[in-house]
Parts: C-alpha cells; structure tokens; sequence
C-alpha cells in the first residue's frame, strides 16, 4: 500500500513537472508571437508615416480635424426646416431623390452581379472540388484560374472594362460577378469537401450519374453554406459596386466621385451614411432569409 501511494505520488510528480514545462512553452510561444506582431505593426506605422513629422506631428488630431470637415454645421432650431435653410437636415441631404436612384442603381448592380457570381461560382466549385471533380487535371486547373481571377483588384479590372465598353452599369456587374465568382468558387468547393461522401457513394452505388451524386448526395447538405456565403458576398458587393461608381462604373459611386472632386465633405459623409444604412437593411433581410433556409425561425 505505501508503495502505490507513492507510485501515484511519483507519477503526479512527473505529470505537474511535465505540465509546467508545456505551459511554459506555450506562454514562451504566445510573447514571441506577440512580440513579432507588435513590431510588425510599428514597421507598419514606420513605413506609412503614419507618426512622420511631414504630415503633421498629431496624427489623431488630422482624424479629428478630417470627421470635422466631414460633418456638416446643423442648427438644432433648423433641423427640420426646408432644403432652403442652412442648418437643416434637409439641407445637407440637399439632393436625396437623385441620390436614391443612384442607391437603387447600385442595388442593381450588386444584385446581378451576385447572381452571375454564385451562379459561375457553383460550376466552378464542383470542379475544384478535390471530391467532386471529374478530373486531378481540372481540379487544378480551376483551382489555379480561382486564384488568378481572385488577384484581380475590382477596381482595375472596372477601369479597364469601362475603358472597353464605356461608362455605366455593364463594367461595374462584369468587373463584381468576376471577383464574386472567385471568392464563391473557393468557398462553395471547401464547403463541398467537408460533405459526407456516403449519401454520394449510395447513388452512385445505384447508378447515378456524376450530376445525379451531387444533386441528391451533396447539394442538400451544402445549400445552407451556399445561400450564407452568397448573402454575405451580396452585402460585401453593395459596397463595392458603390466604390467602382467612382471610375464611372454606375450607381452612387458618381456621386461620391463629384463630392470628393469638388471638396464637399459633408455630401460625401451624407452618402456614406446612405451606402452604410442601406448595408444594415440588406444584412437584416439577407438574415432573416437565411434563419428561414436553415430552419431556426421554426426552433425560435
């Protein structure tokens, strides 16, 4: 009996000693990643000139001085008054009937483009699906393609197509579908690949043919993660249709555009509020779609 009091003794010895030393390790492994961070981020700030003495020794003071600028000189006695006093809300949303239809514009334009992004993005991700697609070759090759088309920043390739097709909504909806069609592609084929094989080996067991195994075999356990991942990429492509309307890829982009070409700061900071309002409506729709697709309003 001592003896195995001791043994266990010995034995909670050797298991405190060994987990100390883990411990140790691992906090020795979070300084040094927190180390490497932190001066990553101050060569960051170094680089930038950020704190630089040629843009101005106070940095938080040229935020402050820009929201200044940016915020417009409302009255409280005025604030509801008509569009012809100065002060009022009116006023400052000085041209809110032609700024809507630029918004719906850019709606459009998101819309669309979304749909041609998931829709390409579906096609792609089965074939750079490591267990859906036909061939190794096809694999990669899709794979590789997702990722050039991903390298593209939106706003050049909108530059380049509005150079090719003029100005308006055309370039803003090819230049978004493309960067949509990627970015689904890839998360669309991942999604695909965590799917249980087995429902798809039982069809094909039964002589199902290659669509057959991914309609009845993947689809219904992947179309939640499909419809998320597309209405996340919705709200993300309002915001980016409203940045490619500055190189004249339609919708409120325009407006932004003529706002910072003319200095009107607070134009600028009325529309972001626009685009930023818009963006919350769209993510609670696009929530209570997905609540209903996956059944939780049912559980509530």
């Amino acid at each position: 009996m001592p003896q195995q009091e001791a043994l266990k003794a010995q034995v909670i010895r050797e298991f405190e000693a060994q987990r100390r030393v883990t411990l140790l390790r691992q906090r020795t492994q979070q300084v040094v990643v927190l180390i490497g961070f932190s001066a990553l981020i101050a060569v960051c700030f170094h680089v930038s000139g950020f704190f630089s003495g040629s843009q101005g020794s106070d940095p938080w003071g040229r935020v402050a001085n820009l929201l200044d600028i940016m915020i417009p000189d409302l009255k409280p006695e005025a604030l509801f008054e008509d569009r012809g006093t100065a002060g009022s809300l009116s006023s400052w949303f000085y041209d809110m009937p032609t700024w809507l239809a630029l918004l719906w514009e850019t709606v459009q334009i998101a819309i669309v483009a979304t749909l041609f992004g998931v829709f390409g993005g579906f096609w792609a991700s089965l074939l750079a699906s490591k267990n859906l697609s036909p061939s190794p070759y096809i694999y990669w090759l899709t794979r590789r393609t997702l990722e050039v088309i991903r390298t593209l920043p939106d706003l050049i390739v909108a530059l380049i197509l509005v150079a090719a097709f003029g100005v308006g909504p055309l370039p803003g909806v090819i230049a978004i579908a493309l960067g949509t069609m990627a970015s689904l592609g890839k998360l669309f084929s991942e999604a695909n690949e965590a799917a249980d094989m087995r429902p798809v080996e039982a069809v094909k067991a039964v002589g199902g043919s290659w669509w057959a195994q991914v309609r009845f075999g993947v689809l219904p356990q992947v179309l939640p993660h499909y419809a998320s991942y597309g209405l996340l990429r919705l709200e993300i492509n309002v915001g980016g249709a409203a940045a490619l309307g500055v190189v004249g890829a339609g919708g409120i982009g325009i407006e932004l555009s003529r706002a910072i070409t003319y200095t009107e700061f607070d134009t600028y900071f009325a529309l972001l509020i626009l685009i930023i309002g818009l963006i919350i409506l769209i993510d609670l729709v696009s929530e209570a779609i997905r609540h209903r697709l996956i059944g939780l309003e049912a559980t509530a």
